[in-house]
C-alpha cells in the first residue's frame, strides 16, 4: 500500500507543478489557506435561489446563512439569524426572533424584512427555482408559484426588524430543519436591485454567512475569508479556506496527498482497498440514492415497459459492489433506508428473463429495432466508470446499443432540467431527514422532476401525505406513492450512496452524518508541521 501511494505522491509533483505554473498566469498568487478542500466542480450559481447542486451547496452555507443551522454531527436544527422560534397549538404558525447583531457584509444589518423578500422571490416564478415547491408548506406558496389567479398573500410577514412569522399551509414539524437549506437563505435586496443578473460576481456579491467570497477564478479556485461582522464570528476558526473546483479525481487525489488540499470527497474506486485502513480515510452511511432518469417524452421511454425492462435487467448488487467499490449497497427502494418510521416500498428483484420479454411486448425482440440512445453523466471518472458499466450490462442483456454523452457539470444540469437527453446518471442526497425530500421529486409540478413523467394518482397520494398529521398515516401514504413509482419506473434506482472523505488527521470539527455535510463554519485545523 505504501509502495502505491508514494507512486500516485509522486505523479502528484508533476501535477502540482503543472497547476502553479497554471496559477501563475492567472495573477497574484496566495498565500496557502488556512483550510482547502476539492469541491468536485466548478460550480453553476451562487444564488441561493437558483443553484441544486452538492459543490454549489457546500459554498452556499459558507457565505450565507439561514434563520437556522444544521449542527455538524447531529443535524437538528440550530439557532441561525433566528435565536428562537415558537410554535403554535395547531403546528401551522412559527414566530421566529431574529438576531440585532447580524449583519451583510456591506454593513447593513440583516433583518426580518430580507427573509420576507428572499422566500417571495424564491416562491415567484420569474425566479424559476428549482426548490420552489419546498415552500409550498407555506399558506400562499404554491398558489404564487403556479401564478394562480388572485393567489392569497404569501405566509411570510416581518412583523419588525427582529421578528418574522411564517403561517404554513400544513403542518411541517421538520420546518426548522428544512430552513437551514441554502434556497431559504436571505439574499440582500439592494445588492440584486443595483447589479440584476450579475450581483453573484464575486466582487458585488453581499452575503450574510460566517464567511465572505474575496475572489472566483473559474476552473481554478473560490477564495473564501472570515467574515468578522459575522454574528457567531468568534467561533469560526478558519480565517482563509479555498475551495478548488477541480473535477479530475486523479488530480484531487494528488492534490490530498501533497497536502495542497486537507480534504478530499469521493477518492478513485480503485484504490479504495489501498486507502481504506488510512486514518485519513472517512466512510459512512448516507441518505442518498443514485439512480438512472429516463425522459418520458422521448420514445422508446414513453413505453413503461421499455423502462422496466432496462430497470430489471440491471446487476444492482454488481455495479456496487464491482464498480463503485467503496460499501455501497443495492438500493431496495428509491427512498434510502434509516428513516425512522417509514418503511420504504421494495423494488423489484433483477430478472433479466422478464426484462427481455418486456422488451419483447414493447416490439423489441432481442433489442432489435430499439433505436440506439444517449446515456448523460456528468465529467469525472467515477460517473463514467459507472456508466460504462451500465452500458455494457444493456448491451450484453437486452441487446441494444447505448451512447454515452460527458459534460460538464453546469452543462449536465441544464440538460436535464430542459429535457435535452434520453437517459441520465443521476443522484439525490436527502436536504432534510424525511421521506418527503424524495417522494416530492416527482410529482408533476416539482421542477426536480426532470423525467416528464406525469401521473395524478401521484400527486395526489403527495398532497395527502403531506397534509396528513398523523405520522403513521403519513408514512403510509408515502409509502403508497413510492410504490406507484416503483411501478412506473421513470428512474431506476440503482445504489444506495455512502460518504467517502480522505481528511487530513490536522483537521477537527469534521463529523460523519448522514447528509454529508461539513459545514466549515465548524471546521478547525491543528498543524503540527506547516502547510506545504
Amino acid at each position: 500500500m505504501a509502495r502505491d501511494l508514494r507512486g500516485w505522491a509522486a505523479a502528484a509533483v508533476v501535477a502540482v507543478l503543472a497547476a502553479l505554473v497554471i496559477a501563475s498566469h492567472q495573477g497574484t498568487q496566495w498565500e496557502r489557506a488556512d483550510f482547502a478542500f476539492c469541491n468536485q466542480q466548478e460550480i453553476s450559481s451562487l444564488d441561493p435561489a437558483i443553484a441544486t447542486g452538492v459543490p454549489e451547496g457546500r459554498i452556499l452555507r459558507a457565505v450565507f446563512e439561514g434563520l437556522t443551522r444544521r449542527h455538524p454531527e447531529t443535524l437538528e436544527a440550530l439557532p441561525g439569524i433566528a435565536t428562537s422560534w415558537t410554535t403554535s397549538d395547531d403546528g401551522l404558525v412559527y414566530t421566529f426572533t431574529l438576531r440585532d447583531d447580524s449583519l451583510w457584509t456591506n454593513g447593513d444589518p440583516v433583518t426580518a424584512h430580507d427573509f420576507e423578500y428572499s422566500f417571495l422571490r424564491l416562491l415567484t416564478p420569474t425566479t424559476a427555482a428549482a426548490y420552489a415547491y419546498l415552500g409550498w408548506i407555506i399558506a400562499g406558496g404554491r398558489e404564487l408559484t403556479e401564478a394562480q389567479a388572485n393567489p392569497p398573500p404569501l405566509g411570510v410577514v416581518a412583523t419588525s426588524a427582529h421578528e418574522l412569522v411564517i403561517t404554513l399551509a400544513q403542518p411541517a414539524p421538520y420546518l426548522p430543519r428544512l430552513l437551514s437549506y441554502y434556497p431559504f437563505m436571505p439574499v440582500h435586496r439592494g445588492c440584486l436591485e443595483e447589479h440584476g443578473s450579475t450581483w453573484v460576481k464575486a466582487d458585488r456579491i453581499v452575503t450574510n454567512g460566517p464567511f465572505k467570497i474575496v475572489e472566483r477564478r473559474v476552473r481554478d479556485r473560490i477564495r473564501l475569508a472570515k467574515f468578522e461582522g459575522y454574528w457567531g464570528a468568534d467561533e469560526v476558526a478558519l480565517e482563509t479556506i479555498d475551495a478548488f473546483a477541480a473535477d479530475g479525481i486523479t488530480t484531487q487525489l494528488n492534490m490530498f496527498l501533497t497536502g495542497q488540499v486537507d480534504w478530499m470527497i469521493r477518492p478513485p474506486p480503485n484504490l479504495f482497498e489501498e486507502l481504506r485502513d488510512r486514518p485519513e480515510m472517512r466512510t459512512s452511511v448516507q441518505a442518498g440514492v443514485t439512480f438512472l432518469r429516463f425522459n418520458t417524452s422521448r420514445e422508446p421511454f414513453g413505453d413503461p415497459r421499455v423502462r422496466r425492462a432496462l430497470a430489471l435487467s440491471l446487476d444492482r448488487e454488481g455495479l456496487a459492489r464491482d464498480v463503485m467499490r467503496g460499501g455501497e449497497t443495492a438500493s431496495r427502494s428509491f427512498v434510502p433506508e434509516g428513516f425512522a418510521g417509514y418503511v420504504p416500498a421494495e423494488l423489484a428483484a433483477r430478472d433479466v428473463e422478464r426484462a427481455r420479454a418486456l422488451l419483447a411486448e414493447a416490439g423489441y425482440p432481442g433489442g432489435e429495432g430499439l433505436p440506439m440512445f444517449e446515456l448523460l453523466y456528468p465529467h469525472n471518472q467515477i460517473t463514467r466508470d459507472f456508466c460504462q458499466a451500465v452500458a455494457d450490462q444493456w448491451r450484453t442483456q437486452l441487446g441494444i446499443r447505448i451512447k454515452l454523452v460527458n459534460e460538464t457539470w453546469k452543462v449536465y444540469l441544464d440538460s436535464q432540467k430542459q429535457g435535452l437527453y434520453d437517459a441520465s446518471w443521476s443522484a439525490w442526497i436527502a436536504d432534510y431527514l424525511d421521506p418527503s425530500t424524495f417522494l416530492d421529486l416527482f410529482t408533476s409540478t416539482s421542477a426536480n422532476n426532470r423525467t416528464k413523467w406525469a401521473s395524478a394518482e401521484y400527486d395526489t397520494t403527495i398532497e395527502r401525505a403531506g397534509a396528513e398529521p398523523d405520522p403513521a398515516r403519513r408514512d403510509a401514504l408515502y409509502r403508497q406513492a413510492e410504490e406507484l413509482l416503483l411501478e412506473a419506473l421513470p428512474i431506476a434506482p440503482i445504489y444506495q450512496r455512502v460518504s467517502s472523505n480522505l481528511v487530513g488527521s490536522h483537521v477537527r470539527g469534521f463529523h460523519d452524518n448522514l447528509l454529508d455535510i461539513h459545514p466549515l463554519r465548524d471546521i478547525a485545523v491543528e498543524r503540527t508541521e506547516p502547510v506545504r
